[in-house]
């Protein structure tokens, strides 16, 4: 039993790695060699969300059900949902990966010609009811340019979020720490392959 319950653990950790693990898409990791600054941009424009055709249903159903629950909520729901973007996910992700190494980023441009771009491509939040929980968790791409001439693009996918601890009972905390783990994933690479 006990060797079963190793293995098993074993596994899920091996899928939890491989899961973290970027695809480059174009491009080489040594082309990056040598970058010290990057100014940093999100493009959510085509976010998918599981079991719903588009963003804006899953956002029509949110809504409604906001404003079943209590008139004028719906609104304020909405408006809180794409301000967790800039107040929470960038936040976090510039914060983990400006604290891995060397390397920084900012969403200032100046004194760089160097751009990284984070593409989230899927986004779910995930829940946590106290007793049981499931993690959020984001596709993303990862575009690096010089200029306007594309350097380099790698694919993270199923990357997860979520506190170690429990406690992200608000669905803005987990999917922040997906994007935490976003930059975490990629400063590894980096570091391990340019």
């Amino acid at each position: 039993m006990k060797k079963l319950l190793l293995n098993s653990l074993a596994l899920l950790f091996t899928l939890t790695l491989v899961a973290q693990k970027g695809k480059v898409l174009d491009g080489k990791w040594k082309s990056l060699s040598g970058i010290e600054h990057f100014a940093v941009q999100f493009d959510y424009a085509n976010v998918e969300i599981p079991d719903f055709d588009t963003e804006e249903d899953y956002l029509t159903l949110k809504i409604k059900e906001k404003e079943d629950d209590k008139p004028g909520q719906g609104a304020i729901w909405r408006e809180k949902y794409f301000a967790d973007r800039e107040n929470h996910f960038e936040p976090k992700f510039i914060e983990s990966f400006n604290k891995r190494g060397d390397k920084k980023v900012s969403k200032s441009t100046n004194n760089t010609e160097y751009t990284l771009k984070v593409i989230t491509t899927r986004s779910y939040n995930g829940w946590n009811v106290g007793v049981m929980r499931k993690a959020a968790r984001i596709d993303a791409i990862i575009e690096i340019y010089k200029n306007d001439e594309q350097l380099f693009k790698v694919k993270y996918l199923n990357v997860k979020g979520g506190d170690a601890m429990g406690y992200d009972f608000s669905s803005h905390t987990r999917v922040a720490e997906a994007y935490a783990k976003l930059a975490k994933s990629f400063m590894r690479d980096f570091k391990k392959k340019a």
